[in-house]
């Protein structure tokens, strides 16, 4: 496990006992939960987080100071949402000094090297109180999951209730109850190319610590989820 996941202190598996959060969560609703906590406790003041955006399932950053804010974010969008470009706002705009942010791996990346050299981020580093990064292996353009959903999926995007991706399946969830699942060989040409090298050198990364006879088993049954975002 440390291969694949790196350097921690922790492994935990946890689902929110909220039934609120649980009603539009993801899977356990976990990053709301924690987010909603420390907003509670007065951890943080506000989380930049991924809301609602002008288009169905088009996410928009925002920044939530209150719980009720909060829950307008759960479950996952699978485009990127620009967060960083945030920080600056909710410390100078709204004034906030213990922020929470929500990101992708490289997001939060980029939020630890703003702290570790903050050029044009002077006064934010040491306001970023809680930092979530959630797993990623798959993400879209918009214009990709529109395609997905409307051309091969046939429903339109309002009319979506759900996205996911497991058991190597994309699966789309209607409003009215429809279900559609598309297999991930017809979602891979709509990824983000940077998504497609990090899963291939994953693939090699991984291959090169199995016999031959194992690697042809990984890369036959190999099935991708994607957690931008569970919550």
């Amino acid at each position: 496990m440390a291969g694949e996941l790196g350097k921690y202190k922790l492994c935990v598996s946890a689902r929110s006992a909220d039934k609120e959060i649980l009603k539009k969560s993801q899977d356990g609703g976990i990053v709301t939960q924690l987010f909603k906590f420390a907003l509670e406790e007065g951890i943080i003041d506000g989380a930049i987080v991924a809301g609602p955006g002008d288009e169905p399932w088009r996410p928009r950053p925002f920044i939530a100071t209150t719980v009720e804010e909060l829950m307008t974010a759960r479950g996952t969008k699978y485009n990127i949402s620009p967060q960083v470009s945030w920080i600056k706002e909710a410390t100078r705009s709204y004034g906030l000094d213990k922020v929470g942010i929500v990101g992708t791996p490289c997001q939060m990346q980029a939020v630890r090297k703003g702290q570790l050299y903050p050029f044009g981020l002077r006064d934010v580093p040491d306001k970023i109180k809680l930092a979530i990064g959630i797993f990623c292996m798959e993400n879209f353009s918009y214009q990709s999951i529109k395609q997905l959903v409307e051309d091969h999926a046939a429903m339109k995007m309002e009319a979506v209730k759900k996205m996911e991706i497991g058991k190597g399946k994309f699966w789309v969830y209607g409003n009215r109850g429809q279900v559609v699942q598309l297999p991930l060989k017809v979602t891979h040409k709509y990824e983000q190319p940077r998504r497609m090298e990090h899963r291939l050198r994953a693939d090699q990364e991984r291959g090169r610590h199995l016999g031959q006879g194992d690697r042809g088993r990984v890369l036959r049954d190999k099935t991708h989820r994607a957690g931008e975002a569970r919550t």
